[in-house]
């Protein structure tokens, strides 16, 4: 799989679920939904870029434009797990992540490539 058919897995999934999720909250799903595509198509330097022009908006925000506050807030969260998944395939290939990804991450990515498909979770058996 091709990283433009990755991001377009990550994004599309990630929209269904976000409007699902502010489905009552304008702001954080025009938010969400924006950070979502502004993702779309991009470069791993590109989405590395994002990330970081995302989190200086939110942080002016929070300090000076508190009424698009979660509008960029959430815009910033979904930019950020769009590279935490992306990240989690790049590690997983030996490239440098875009940021450190999480377990929810490698579990993303491994549901997009078919990975968890094939996994079945194995219960902690007591000594």
């Amino acid at each position: 799989m091709n990283l433009n058919d990755f991001l377009t897995r990550i994004v599309d999934d990630g929209i269904k679920a976000c409007r699902e999720s502010y489905k009552n909250d304008t702001q954080k799903r025009d938010g969400a939904v924006a950070g979502f595509n502004a993702c779309r198509g991009r470069t791993v330097f590109e989405l590395r870029q994002q990330l970081d022009l995302a989190r200086k908006a939110a942080d002016a925000a929070r300090a000076v434009d508190k009424k698009n506050y979660w509008y960029l807030r959430c815009f910033e969260a979904e930019v950020e797990w769009v590279c935490n998944v992306v990240s989690s395939a790049l590690q997983n290939q030996g490239e440098d992540p875009i940021v450190i990804p999480t377990a929810r991450g490698y579990m993303k990515a491994a549901e997009i490539l078919g990975v968890s498909a094939n996994m079945q979770p194995k219960p902690f058996v007591e000594n």
